[in-house]
């Protein structure tokens, strides 16, 4: 897959591209060693998520079944939404998968609850029932379908870079999978949703990508957010966020045991 986006100012260039050379299992090379040097650098208690379509998402578990053991496998979320096109020779693809997998058997996991509306007043006994400007509804517990609405063209969270994601989608990943104060990482971090979602909910984060169009419009999005950052040339020389500059290679294991949040461009 190939993509850039001249909306918004970013035909710079390459936004995005997986190389034609794959592994055994289907997936491309960059992103299999990506999950196997995910899997090295993850703490004994750490979680995994693996954001797919329908083209790779079959191969990836096969893969990460492999990587992390078919017992590390906790979830296949699947996130949907309503999107434009009406196809006519199959049902419209209206769903993406993620890949949820524990390092250890001592993961940290939080359940949630949510509201689900009702067709009218219910009142079973023993179960709550509530009523809103919308209707009767009861919360239940969290499961693994996600109704989350795609972000809009004309949304403010927009950036325009192709494969966006909305905040809210990985605030729930991080309620259920983190507490304040912890570290996330993403290594292919686009348009930076991570690194938003993760300063306005207090955990520390790593965000690196391999495109430096994605590095610019990461830290634009971390200035224009007041979201403090520093880069691994800052870090050497001291500087702060609003002159900070990308370099080519660092150590995880450095950066993952830093006090800082940062952004890279390796």
């Amino acid at each position: 897959m190939r993509g850039r986006d001249d909306r918004f100012g970013l035909g710079r260039g390459e936004a995005y591209a997986d190389p034609k050379s794959t592994s055994a299992q289907g997936l491309p090379e960059w992103l299999g060693e990506l999950c196997r040097q995910s899997h090295r650098v993850l703490s004994d208690r750490g979680m995994f998520f693996l954001h797919l379509d329908w083209r790779l998402a079959h191969h990836a578990r096969i893969f990460l079944d492999e990587t992390f053991g078919p017992d590390r496998f906790l979830n296949e979320i699947i996130w949907h939404y309503a999107t434009g096109g009406i196809p006519t020779r199959w049902l419209a693809r209206k769903h993406d998968t993620i890949l949820f997998y524990a390092k250890g058997p001592k993961h940290n996991f939080h359940r949630l609850q949510e509201k689900k509306y009702l067709a009218h007043k219910m009142s079973r006994k023993g179960v709550p029932e509530y009523k809103d400007e919308r209707g009767w509804y009861r919360f239940r517990y969290l499961d693994d379908v996600w109704e989350i609405p795609w972000l809009t063209p004309d949304s403010k969270e927009r950036t325009g870079y192709p494969t966006q994601k909305p905040l809210r989608l990985l605030e729930r990943i991080f309620e259920i999978s983190t507490d304040p104060g912890d570290t996330v990482a993403d290594f292919c971090c686009g348009s930076g949703t991570v690194a938003v979602a993760a300063a306005k909910s207090g955990r520390n984060w790593l965000c690196s990508d391999r495109s430096e169009l994605a590095v610019d419009v990461v830290r634009d999005r971390l200035l224009a957010e007041d979201v403090d950052f520093v880069s691994p040339e800052d870090s050497k020389r001291g500087s702060s966020s609003d002159r900070s500059s990308a370099v080519r290679s660092f150590s995880i294991e450095d950066w993952l045991s830093g006090p800082e949040s940062r952004v890279a461009d390796v």
